[in-house]
């Protein structure tokens, strides 16, 4: 399962979604931090289908998790060499200009 939820602001719509077993965690390097335990992230638990629905809506998403990356690489929202690692975590954020 994936945690998904939109974020709507001026017409854009953000998805923020991250694989279900990350969700609560902090992930912390020498340089970044990311928590995925704030209300960002606090959405619905969504199969791959309704996510991949999901994705397609965004404009823009912060996205985080293997299984979450993977979807996301194949639809083509996100290119591989985009995906970075925090905390041997995949991470991706794309915008639709």
């Amino acid at each position: 399962m994936i945690i998904a939820k939109f974020h709507r602001q001026s017409g854009e719509v953000l998805l923020a979604a991250c694989d279900s077993e990350l969700f609560g965690k902090c992930l912390e390097s020498e340089d970044l931090k990311l928590d995925l335990g704030t209300e960002f992230f606090n959405g619905e638990k969504v199969d791959e289908g309704e996510f991949c629905s999901m994705l397609v809506q965004a404009t823009s998403a912060n996205l985080v998790g293997p299984r979450t990356i993977k979807l996301a690489v194949k639809m083509e929202m996100v290119h591989p060499e985009a995906v970075i690692e925090i905390c041997e975590v995949p991470h991706a954020m794309f915008f639709n200009l």
